[in-house]
C-alpha cells in the first residue's frame, strides 16, 4: 500500500466518525432545544392553569385560558389535551383519559416533562403538582394534578428540519475536509515525488549522493541512510574494478610469457634436439595455454561488463564489425568456413563501441570455433522496427553440431525472462560458452537482450537487440 493511501485510509474513516458522533450530538441538541422552547408554552398553560382553579362553590372548578390555549395549538400545529384532577380521582376535568405521570417524579409546584402516546400519537406532556382547599380557606389541602399535552409532530418537524440543514453543512464541511485532505497529503508527498523522479532519471552507475537540502526533516534520515548504502556501493565498485585491472595484469602477462616460452621449445624441438614425445607434449601444453588465455580473457570481458558503466557515444556499427570480422578471416579460411558481414554501408548507433566490439567478438570466435568446415558464418546489423519501436540489431548465424533438445529449451527459457545466458556451446568443448553470458550482459547493460535460435538441424542464430532511442537510463 502506497504511503498516499496509508495516510488516506487513517484520515478518511476519522473524518467520518467525527462527522457522524458530530451530527448524533447536534440531532440530540435540536431536540433538546426544541422540547426547551416548546416547554416553556406548556409551562405557561400549566401556571394559568393553576391560577385559574377556583373552589367558591365548594368543588373544583376550572376557567380554561381559551386564547392561552389557542396560540398552544398553533405553535403544536395540533391539538392541545389538559386534564385536572384530585389525586384520590374523585374529581376530574379535561381529557380523563390523559396517561398519567409517574407520582414518583412529582415535586409541589415544580413542572415535569416527559414524552407520552395518546390517541396513537406521540405527544409532549407537562404535569404540575399544587395544594388546592375545597372547604374554603381553613380547610385542610388536596392536592390537585394538573397536566398539559400538546401533539409532538411539530417540534419533531422543527428538530427533523434542524438537523436535515445540519447535515447538509456537514456533508459540504466533509467534502471540504476530503478535498483539503487529499490536497494536503497529495502537496505533503510532493518531495517524495521530486525525489523519485530524481532517482529515475539517474543512470546505473551515478552513485553520486541525493541533495537533503529540500527534503522534509522526517524524511532526512532515511534518505541519508541510503546516500550512505551507495557510498558503500561505489567503494565496492571501485575496488571490484582495480581488482580486475591487477587481475588483468597479472593474469594476462605470465600467460602470454609462458606461450612465448613453449613457441620458443617448438621451435628448438622442430631441429630435432628432443624426442617427438616431448614435443607432443610442448604441442598439448600450447593448445591448453590458449585455452587459459580465451577463458581468462573471457571472464575479465565478462567481469568487467558487470562492474564498468557503459560509455555511450555515437558510432558506426558497420564501420566496427567491417573491423571485427577482418582479423578473423585468416582463421576462418584455415577452418574451411565462409566468413562475411552484411550490413549497410553506414549505421549510426548509440552506445559503448568497445563493448559491443567485445560482445561480436566473442559471438565471432564461438561460431568459428563450433561451425561445421565448408558451412558460412555471417555477421549482419540493421535497424528494425518492432512493438517495442526502433531496434538496432546485430546477429551472427552459423552451421554446426546439433545442441541436445534440453540445452536449447534452457536457452529459450532463457530468452523469455531476459535472464544471463548459461553456457551452452562450451558445455561440452572446454567451457568457450562464456561468449554467451557476455554478449547477453552487453545486451542488457544497453537496455537490450540476446536471443538464441537453435534448431535441431544444426543452425545457430544469435540476436542482439537494443533500444534505437539510446535511452541510458534502460541500462541495468
Amino acid at each position: 500500500m502506497s504511503l498516499r493511501r496509508r495516510l488516506l485510509v487513517c484520515l478518511l474513516p476519522l473524518m467520518l466518525l467525527t462527522m457522524s458522533v458530530e451530527l448524533w450530538s447536534t440531532q440530540r441538541e435540536a431536540l433538546a432545544a426544541a422540547n426547551s422552547a416548546y416547554d416553556r408554552s406548556i409551562r405557561g398553560a400549566l401556571k394559568a392553569i393553576e391560577a385559574n382553579i377556583s373552589t367558591a362553590s365548594g368543588g373544583l372548578a376550572v376557567e380554561l385560558p381559551y386564547r392561552l390555549f389557542e396560540l398552544l395549538e398553533l405553535t403544536a400545529s395540533g391539538h392541545v389535551y389538559f386534564r385536572v384532577a384530585t389525586l384520590d380521582g374523585l374529581v376530574e376535568v379535561g381529557n380523563l383519559d390523559l396517561p398519567a405521570p409517574g407520582l414518583g417524579s412529582l415535586r409541589p409546584d415544580t413542572p415535569v416533562f416527559r414524552d407520552a402516546v395518546y390517541l396513537g400519537e406521540r405527544v409532549r406532556m407537562g404535569a404540575l403538582l399544587t395544594q388546592v382547599r375545597l372547604q374554603g380557606a381553613d380547610g385542610p389541602s388536596t392536592p390537585v394534578l394538573i397536566q398539559v399535552a400538546e401533539q409532538a409532530r411539530s417540534r419533531e418537524q422543527f428538530a427533523e428540519q434542524f438537523v436535515r440543514n445540519s447535515l447538509l453543512r456537514a456533508g459540504v464541511v466533509l467534502g471540504i475536509l476530503l478535498t483539503s485532505g487529499v490536497l494536503v497529503v497529495a502537496w505533503g508527498l510532493t518531495p517524495l515525488r521530486r525525489l523519485e523522479a530524481e532517482v529515475r532519471r539517474r543512470r546505473a552507475s551515478d552513485l553520486s549522493p541525493l541533495d537533503t537540502t529540500a527534503l522534509p526533516r522526517d524524511v532526512r534520515p532515511l534518505v541519508q541512510a541510503v546516500n550512505l548504502q551507495m557510498h558503500r556501493r561505489q567503494a565496492l565498485a571501485d575496488q571490484q574494478r582495480q581488482f580486475l585491472d591487477d587481475a588483468s595484469h597479472q593474469l594476462r602477462t605470465p600467460l602470454t610469457t609462458l606461450r612465448t616460452q613453449v613457441d620458443y621449445a617448438l621451435r628448438v624441438a622442430a631441429d630435432g634436439v628432443v624426442s617427438p614425445e616431448v614435443t607432443h607434449s610442448l604441442q598439448a601444453m600450447v593448445d591448453q595455454i590458449d585455452v587459459a588465455t580465451r577463458s581468462t580473457n573471457q571472464l575479465l570481458s565478462l567481469a568487467r561488463s558487470e562492474t564498468v558503466e557503459p560509455q555511450w557515444h555515437r558510432f558506426d556499427l558497420a564501420e566496427t564489425m567491417r573491423a571485427t570480422v577482418t582479423p578473423l578471416l585468416r582463421r576462418a579460411r584455415q577452418r574451411d568456413l565462409d566468413l562475411g558481414v552484411e550490413v549497410p554501408d553506414t549505421l549510426m548507433v548509440q552506445g559503448d563501441e568497445t563493448l559491443w566490439r567485445e560482445a561480436l567478438s566473442n559471438l565471432l570466435d564461438n561460431a568459428l570455433r563450433y561451425a561445421h568446415p565448408g558451412s558460412a558464418v555471417t555477421a549482419r546489423a540493421a535497424l528494425e522496427s518492432s512493438d517495442d519501436g526502433a531496434m538496432w540489431v546485430i546477429q551472427v548465424s552459423s552451421h554446426g553440431e546439433p545442441a541436445p533438445e534440453a540445452l536449447r529449451a534452457l536457452w529459450a527459457r532463457s530468452a523469455r525472462h531476459e535472464r544471463a545466458f548459461v553456457r551452452g556451446v562450451g558445455a561440452q568443448q572446454g567451457g568457450a560458452g562464456l561468449g554467451l553470458d557476455i554478449a547477453s550482459r552487453i545486451a542488457q547493460r544497453h537496455g537490450g537482450r540476446l536471443h538464441i535460435d537453435a534448431r535441431a538441424s544444426g543452425a545457430f542464430e544469435v540476436t542482439m537487440r537494443w533500444p534505437a532511442c539510446g535511452d541510458r537510463r534502460a541500462a541495468g
